[in-house]
């Protein structure tokens, strides 16, 4: 449970429930800490497992398994109204490939590429002759296929702060 209390915010415990990714479609971060009731309906009716019980016991997003396929079917179980509709974008997210990748430890590796079904991984030679990842942002879905296919857990997601 958070503790929104002047204690908890002054200790800044309320911090731990705050991070992690939400389920796709969700309202803004406060008022879903506020108003989520953890009944883990969300977490049940996920079709690949890609929402788990996170901090807080708040659901929360685990690329590492598997892929959000936005069924949108964590909101339509959700019994409070905590999510936006369905046209609307399910989520801001910015994915990051890190030095842990195999194709900066020059190993020919294109996972990451095959799983992206918007084409947002590409491969490009370097002047070494090693074909590095670059992704763009601007196509990338967020569904997180990436992150489940990576063979050494290189690929990260976060909120994009900027917008």
């Amino acid at each position: 449970m958070v503790d929104l209390s002047r204690r908890g915010i002054l200790t800044g415990s309320w911090r731990s429930a705050n991070r992690g990714i939400r389920p796709p479609w969700i309202m803004e971060a406060s008022q879903f800490l506020s108003q989520c009731t953890r009944c883990d309906a969300c977490i049940q009716a996920c079709e690949h497992d890609v929402l788990q019980r996170g901090p807080g016991g708040y659901p929360s997003v685990n690329f590492q398994q598997s892929e959000c396929t936005f069924c949108y079917a964590c909101a339509q179980a959700c019994p409070e109204s905590l999510f936006s509709p369905r046209h609307t974008r399910a989520w801001d997210l910015i994915f990051t490939i890190g030095q842990a990748c195999l194709a900066y430890q020059s190993v020919e590796c294109r996972r990451c590429q095959d799983s992206c079904e918007p084409q947002a991984i590409l491969f490009r030679p370097t002047l070494s002759g090693i074909y590095q990842p670059q992704l763009d942002n601007q196509n990338c879905n967020g569904c997180g296929a990436c992150v489940a296919s990576c063979p050494v857990s290189a690929i990260t997601a976060e909120y994009n702060h900027a917008h």
